[in-house]
C-alpha cells in the first residue's frame, strides 16, 4: 500500500505545482523572475542559437509523434505488446499537444516579447496561440523521455532539462512556461503509471 500511496502523492504534487504556476504566472514577482532568467541565460550563452533551434525542432509534435509511430511499427514483428504501447504513447503525445494548445488559449500568460526571441529555424508546423503557458515542447519531452528512458532516469532528466533551457534561451517560453509543461508532463506520467498498476491488478497475467 505504501508504494501506491506514494505514487498518488507524486501525482497530486505534480498537479499542485502546475496549478500554482498557472495561477501565479502573471504575478509581478514571477514575471520579473522570468525576465531575469531569460536575460541571464542569453547573456551567459550568447552563441548557440542554431543548435538550440535544431534541438527544439526535434521536440515539435510533427516530429515526435510520427517518430513514435514509426518506432512502434518497427517493433511490431518482434514485440507486439511493445508496439501497442508505442501506439498508445503516440496517442498520448497527440492528446498532450492538443491540451497544451487549448491551455495556451485559456490561461492568461503572455509569452516573451520579440526582443527576447532568437529562434533561427522557422520551418515546421506552428499553431498560433494567444498565450504561452504551458510549454508543449516540455510537456511532450517529459512524457516521451519519461516513458522511453524510464530505466535511465538521469538521461531522461538531462534531455528534459536541455529542452527547457533551449526554449528559455531562444525566447520561445518563459521559465514558468517550461516548469508548467514539466509539471503537467510529470502528472501525465504518474497518472499513466497509476492506470497501468490498476489494470495489472485487475487483470493479472496467467
Amino acid at each position: 500500500m505504501a508504494p501506491a500511496a506514494f505514487k498518488h502523492w507524486r501525482l497530486w504534487a505534480a498537479l499542485a505545482g502546475f496549478l500554482l504556476l498557472m495561477l501565479a504566472g502573471t504575478s509581478p514577482v514571477v514575471h520579473a523572475w522570468d525576465v531575469s532568467v531569460t536575460t541571464w541565460l542569453q547573456h551567459a550563452a550568447p552563441g548557440p542559437d542554431l543548435p538550440a533551434s535544431l534541438f527544439v525542432f526535434l521536440g515539435n509534435a510533427e516530429v515526435v509523434v510520427p517518430a513514435t509511430v514509426l518506432a512502434a511499427a518497427w517493433a511490431f514483428r518482434r514485440d507486439r505488446r511493445r508496439a501497442m504501447a508505442g501506439l498508445w504513447l503516440a496517442a498520448g503525445l497527440i492528446l498532450a499537444s492538443l491540451t497544451a494548445v487549448a491551455l495556451k488559449h485559456l490561461v492568461f500568460h503572455p509569452g516573451p516579447p520579440r526582443e527576447f526571441q532568437r529562434t533561427v529555424l522557422e520551418f515546421g508546423i506552428h499553431v498560433r496561440t494567444r498565450y504561452s503557458f504551458p510549454s508543449g515542447h516540455t510537456l511532450r519531452t517529459t512524457i516521451l523521455a519519461g516513458v522511453a528512458l524510464h530505466q535511465a532516469r538521469w538521461a531522461a532528466g538531462l534531455i528534459i532539462l536541455a529542452m527547457m533551457v533551449a526554449l528559455v534561451y531562444l525566447g520561445d517560453h518563459w521559465t514558468s512556461d517550461v516548469l508548467g509543461g514539466l509539471c503537467l508532463g510529470w502528472a501525465a506520467l504518474e497518472a499513466g503509471n497509476a492506470l497501468s498498476t490498476a489494470r495489472s491488478q485487475s487483470y493479472p497475467r496467467g
